[in-house]
Formats: C-alpha cells, structure tokens, sequence
C-alpha cells in the first residue's frame, strides 16, 4: 500500500501546482496569496468535523483511538487557544494584520464550498475506508505543504521565523495524522483483498481533492468578494483600480 501511496502522489504532482510554483518564484503577489489564506481559514476550520464524523463510522474501537486523538489535537488537546482554527487567525494577523471580522466579511469562495462539502459527504455517506483513506491524503500532503508555506513566506519577508505559527506546527504534527489514517488502510489491505478497490479510491480523491483545492485558489487570487457586494463582485474590482489610479 506504500507504493501505491506514492505512485499517486507522483502522479498528482502537486509541486507543479500553479500555487506553489508562484510563491517559490515569487510572482505571487503578497495581496492575493493573503486573500487565498483567508479562504483557506475556511477549510481548517472545518477540517475536524468530517474527521469526528468519520470516527463513528470506523467498525474497530481500537482503530477508533488514532483518529480521535488526531480531532483531539485538531482542538488543541482541549486549550481553547491553541484550537487549530485560532492558530490560523494569529498566523493572518502576523502575516498582514487580518483579524477575525475581516474573515467572516468574506464570500465563502466555491472552491472552499467544494472541499469542505466532498470531505462532509465522504465521511458520513461513503464507504468509511474511502474516508479514511481521503483524509490520510490530505494530511500526509499538508504535512509537505506546510513547510513548504511556512519556509516560504519566511523567504519572501512576509513574516519572520519566530513569528511563524499554525504551519510549522502541521508540518509535524500532520505526519502522525497520516500514519493514524494509514495504519486503518494496511490492516484492511493486508487482511481483505476486496477493500483494495475502495482504499485506492480513497486515496485518489483526497489527493484530487487538495491539489485542485489549492490550484482553484491561485487561479481565483484576485478575487475580493465582501458580503453584501455578491451580486455585483465586479464592484470590488473596480473600486480596487480606482484607488490606484488614484
């Protein structure tokens, strides 16, 4: 099962992404990865619900354990400020000074719609090892992704290493996520030969599921949808090019 996990993590090629591409060469305006952060406060905000949804589902009590902890820890093992959510929101305000009411002044991006909606229909609908296997994906990219975020808005200035916060944690943290969503999958792929099909599916739509995420963000960058302004988010634009002929 390894190598099938890495087959499809080759084939996703997630490091051509049009997101990470741009922030390693730095054409990624400042601005717009910001507001592609923003939207992603979003997912991470969400990320444990389906992931508790998903524990009920898993038939071993023993194999319940792992993933219990992971939304555990998702929660700061019970410290309100060290919620995964609230690490984020630090992270927005030391980067550019974002604060909770410039998050929620935000049009919920279809892209972010999209993740949070497929993670919720998965985990509580669909086979649970389809489940378990899209959310050990996810975490086992974010953990690479998230040093790789993390070294980058190091490298550009943006913030400096001692104010980093949320993603050098994830960095860590998320590969033991993984681990805890894999060991489910071997058991089932050791023990039964008919789960194959479902665990691969699995994995296959999580690593989908991210990559397509994250390339929806960059192609929507310049996106500035402010509640209120939805029926005409043209106006958000024009206002924008005004102020700087201004």
């Amino acid at each position: 099962m390894n190598q099938l996990i890495e087959q499809i993590l080759r084939e996703t090629n997630y490091w051509s992404n049009s997101y990470f591409v741009h922030l390693n060469n730095g054409t990624f305006d400042k601005s717009d990865f910001v507001e592609t952060q923003i939207q992603f406060y979003s997912a991470v905000e969400f990320f444990a619900r389906p992931m508790a949804a998903l524990v009920s589902r898993i038939p071993c009590p023993d194999q319940r354990l792992g993933i219990l902890r992971n939304v555990w820890e998702e929660h700061g093992e019970g410290d309100r400020d060290r919620f995964h959510k609230f690490t984020f929101l630090t992270f927005l305000q030391r980067l550019d000074g974002c604060t909770f009411e410039d998050v929620t002044n935000r049009v919920l991006w279809p892209e972010l719609r999209i993740f949070n909606s497929t993670l919720e229909g998965v985990c509580n609908s669909d086979n649970y090892l389809i489940g378990v296997g899209t959310m050990g994906m996810i975490e086992q990219m974010f953990s690479d992704i998230s040093f790789f975020i993390g070294r980058s808005v190091v490298t550009r200035g943006w913030i400096t290493s001692s104010q980093l916060i949320h993603y050098d944690l994830h960095e860590k943290l998320d590969i033991k996520h993984a681990e805890d969503f894999f060991a489910i999958l071997r058991t089932a792929w050791n023990s039964d030969p008919h789960t194959h099909d479902s665990i691969e599916q699995g994995l296959r739509l999580g690593a989908t599921l991210f990559n397509g995420l994250y390339e929806g963000l960059f192609q929507a960058r310049s996106r500035r949808w402010l509640r209120g302004n939805l029926a005409n988010p043209n106006i958000v634009e024009d206002n924008k090019l005004i102020q700087e002929a201004v």
